[in-house]
This record gives structure tokens, C-alpha cells and sequence, in this order.
């Protein structure tokens, strides 16, 4: 089954090893100065209700977002079912609980250990993988600078009904990506300049080698998370049908706003995970890892320590060229030397 580093929401599965207590937050005050939001138009919301102290079980459900080298945050838990947030400022040795987006579901973008912006469907479901039927194409914004302590309703312009609103990707306090599915057409990216008060469509994705879009209900391309590198972007599409099995990489130079094909991923069933603009990582069972150093001109076997019992390809995200995570049904594996090797840390909220 393919996965996708939207942040990855799906469940994940490995038993973790022992780790660093889980230090729920004594008050959801600010955690951390609180700069002037780039893109608030409302009122702060109300927070969600104070983090539990109960254990989560393994298997369960753990979704990485890796914004810097030291911070990194986790989804962990089913949302529907009540998933929490944590925050840890040191690569995942120690974790800080904090509050969830008072909407959910919510797929959620940090871009270090205080600020961050929740897409939140309007309408019944989140967003889902592209493939399944497009229940909220119309979405909204929150906004937080204090590490989820209080959020702001944003009323961003630009985003419409259109396309469903899936991957979310925030490079700094300005820059925005949404990614754009379109059961009948072919998928965009949406950006934002202003802190997510505003949104442009980039032009429709060209069909890559060997694949043609069949709208109507036929075949079309979804389109991953954003990954950025300087005046580089770099994102993964699929065809929306499961069946075809591959893996495209498309590239922007002008900020988003037109997309063109890279490459074809070598291992159909396992997401790409971006560690530079050149260097790209398909993470999977020993022996069957591959890599490109060349921005997608060429892959090749690539070898690593990464092992997991479960017969899940893991969603893989790096923070920078050497910090990465790797997540199945709960687990979460790290790397320190770019994807060389990785050890297990403990889940937050699960011991």
C-alpha cells in the first residue's frame, strides 16, 4: 500500500523502543514570544480541550512534521478518534504535549517550534487522498504563533471550491503551498506570498511520460507535499487509480506558479522523500532502497540500516540534508547521517 508524505496521515506500525518521558504542558499559556501574525483577520478561536494523560496504544497512527533541524512535530492517534499534538525542540529525545486545532480534522504546517497553520475542511471529512471522492474542496485557515496555545481563524481568498485541498506546506512566515486535486482534471498547487491571506492557482500540471488524464471519472494525477529548496520546488504526483503503481517528481523554479516533470520514481509503492533539491530517498526494506543525487537524472540502489516488521512502506520526512523521521503505525525512526542510519525514539504520548 503507497504511502504519502502529506504528512503522512495514515497509520503506522513498529513497536518503539523505550524513550524520554512525555512532558505534557502544565498550562496551554504561551510556550514561546509571540511575534505579530503575518496573516490573522479574526479573532483568536478557543483552543481545544486540555492534552490527557492517557496512554496511546500501539499500533496507532503517528504523522511527522519536521520544520528545522533541532524541532519537529507529531500528530499521534487517530484524529477522529482523538489524536494529539506534540512538539519537541530536540530532535525527538523530548517531547512537549500542546493543544490540537480547536476544528478538526486538520492536516497542520510548522515552521519551527511556535508558529504554524491548520487546513481545515469546510464540510463533512478532511481532505483526502487523492483517489477517494473530493467531500471538501472548500477549506480554512488557522493560525498560531505560541505553539497552539490560541489559533486564529484566517479567511484566506484564492482557494474557491475547485480542486480538493489536500497536502499543506508552509516554508517560512510568508510562503504557503496547498496542494490542489482535481478528479476532473489534471492537479495545481495553490501558493501564498502573505502568510495565507491569499492564494493563485499554478498552472495545471502537464501529464508525464506515459500517462494521459482522463477526466469524466477516468484517471487523473494527485499531488503530494511540497518540498523547498531556495528557488527550487519539488513535489511527488500519482496517478489517482492505485492499480498503475508509479511515482512522478515535478519541478518549480518560479515559486510554484508552473510545474514541470523530473523523473519517474524506480520503486512504484514507496513515496519520495525530498533531502535536498538534488538528493532524493525512497526509504524501504534493506536492500531495497534507491536514491538520486542528480535531481531525478538517475536512481540507484542505496544502502541504509533502516529495517521495520510491518509490510507498510513508512512516510519519510527530512527536516534538513542530514535529519530525517520515518514513521509506521506508531512508530518513528531517525536518522542523524542524511538516511545512512536510523534508531528508533519513543512515540510521544505512548509511555
Amino acid at each position: 500500500m503507497r504511502r504519502f508524505a502529506v504528512w503522512a496521515l495514515a497509520a503506522l506500525a513498529v513497536a518503539c523502543s523505550a524513550g524520554p518521558s512525555v512532558t505534557a504542558s502544565p498550562s496551554l499559556a504561551v510556550a514561546s514570544p509571540t511575534p505579530t501574525p503575518a496573516a490573522t483577520t479574526a479573532a483568536p478561536t478557543a483552543t481545544a480541550a486540555s492534552p490527557s494523560p492517557t496512554l496511546i496504544p500501539l499500533p496507532s497512527a503517528a504523522q511527522i512534521d519536521a520544520s528545522s533541524g533541532s524541532s519537529v512535530w507529531a500528530i499521534v492517534g487517530e484524529q477522529a478518534t482523538g489524536a494529539r499534538l506534540f512538539r519537541s525542540t530536540d530532535r525527538g529525545d523530548s517531547w512537549q504535549e500542546r493543544p490540537m486545532p480547536p476544528s478538526l480534522p486538520a492536516v497542520v504546517s510548522f515552521i519551527d517550534d511556535h508558529e504554524g497553520w491548520a487546513l481545515v475542511p469546510q464540510g463533512v471529512g478532511v481532505p483526502p487522498p487523492p483517489g477517494g471522492a473530493c467531500t471538501a474542496p472548500t477549506v480554512t485557515l488557522q493560525h498560531t504563533t505560541d505553539a497552539g496555545g490560541t489559533w486564529q481563524q484566517l479567511a484566506p481568498t484564492g482557494l474557491g471550491s475547485g480542486p480538493c485541498k489536500g497536502s499543506l506546506r508552509f516554508t517560512d512566515a510568508q510562503r504557503g503551498f496547498i496542494g490542489g486535486y482535481d478528479p476532473n482534471g489534471s492537479p495545481v498547487v495553490y501558493r501564498s506570498a502573505d502568510g495565507g491571506r491569499t492564494w493563485i492557482a499554478s498552472r495545471a500540471f502537464p501529464d508525464p511520460p506515459g500517462f494521459t488524464t482522463r477526466t469524466g471519472g477516468g484517471t487523473t494525477l494527485g499531488v503530494g507535499r511540497v518540498g523547498s529548496f531556495g528557488t527550487t520546488l519539488v513535489i511527488t504526483a500519482f496517478p489517482t487509480n492505485p492499480a498503475t503503481g508509479t511515482i512522478y517528481i515535478y519541478r518549480s523554479t518560479d515559486a510554484g506558479a508552473t510545474w514541470t516533470y523530473a523523473s519517474t520514481a524506480p520503486n512504484p509503492f514507496q513515496d519520495v522523500a525530498f533531502v535536498t533539491a538534488t538528493r532524493w530517498l525512497q526509504i524501504s526494506s534493506p536492500g531495497d532502497s534507491k536514491e538520486t543525487t542528480d535531481g531525478g537524472a538517475g536512481w540507484h540502489a542505496y544502502a541504509t540500516t533502516y529495517s521495520q516488521a510491518a509490510p507498510t512502506a513508512p512516510s519519510v520526512v527530512f527536516a534538513d540534508a542530514q535529519v530525517g523521521y520515518a514513521t509506521v503505525r506508531g512508530g518513528i525512526q531517525r536518522t542523524l547521517d542524511g538516511g545512512v542510519h536510523w534508531m528508533y525514539i519513543g512515540t510521544p504520548g505512548t509511555f
